[in-house]
């Protein structure tokens, strides 16, 4: 039981360090400071991929992640903790509760996936990988800006987001099932396609809910859960599971 009440601190204690580091950071320009705040996406993005692994019931994950919740709160509502951790949450130009809505994305996708670690590493691969390249390309390479109900995304971020996103599908897939290379090729195009589509019309951080909520509803579509994974990816989510005895 104490080891269990251990774990639960784990995702505040990889996220408070992060935070203190990366907002001692100074940027003088947009570049930096988003390059700030996805640096710390992907970094809490790749960990989460092991929390499944060590929060292994639902009370656990609900605790957990309540607990990382409410320390970016409390950074966004006290004074004290917005000068040491609070800079790299905030963008100079735009309001958000990305990061709230981030968590809540890990908590729930680790509630609903089950022992099916595909449909939870794809998701979060896409929220952290694809959405960062896309914030990060579509300020820094110069791009038609788009219009209408995409008003504030660029050519530049939404094709950086698809490409990547792709690239996580074909990826996993072909590492994780023995579907045919075409077959792994059409399901990498819905999942990045319907992702994107996500991607580009949530503001306001709200993508971080949208991306992988509509990443699992299409591999569910996809009946990708049904599939067998190979053996390969048998023999390493069982090694994982005798390393940190978790539920994979």
């Amino acid at each position: 039981m104490e080891d269990s009440l251990l774990l639960l601190i784990l995702p505040p204690l990889l996220l408070v360090p992060a935070m203190g580091l990366l907002s001692m950071i100074r940027s003088t320009h947009k570049i930096g400071q988003e390059l700030k705040r996805k640096s710390l996406h992907v970094g809490i993005g790749l960990a989460a991929l092991a929390f499944p692994l060590v929060l292994t019931e639902p009370w656990m994950v609900v605790s957990g992640l309540s607990l990382a919740v409410a320390w970016m709160i409390a950074v966004r509502i006290l004074p004290c903790l917005q000068r040491h951790f609070g800079s790299v949450l905030h963008d100079c130009d735009r309001k958000s509760m990305g990061e709230v809505y981030f968590a809540l994305s890990i908590a729930a996708l680790m509630l609903v996936t089950g022992n099916n670690p595909m449909l939870y590493v794809i998701p979060i691969l896409i929220l952290s990988l694809a959405d960062a390249a896309a914030a990060i390309f579509g300020r820094l390479i110069p791009s038609k800006p788009l219009t209408g109900f995409l008003r504030g995304k660029t050519v530049a971020g939404c094709s950086a987001f698809f490409a990547v996103a792709a690239m996580i599908c074909l990826t996993t897939l072909n590492a994780y099932t023995d579907l045919p290379a075409w077959q792994i090729a059409v399901c990498a195009l819905v999942v990045a396609t319907a992702t994107s589509l996500a991607e580009a019309v949530c503001r306001r951080g709200l993508d971080n809910l949208s991306v992988p909520l509509v990443a699992w509803v299409a591999l569910q579509a996809l009946d990708l859960a049904a599939q067998p994974a190979t053996t390969a990816a048998m023999d390493f989510s069982k090694a994982l599971q005798l390393l940190l005895g978790g539920t994979w």
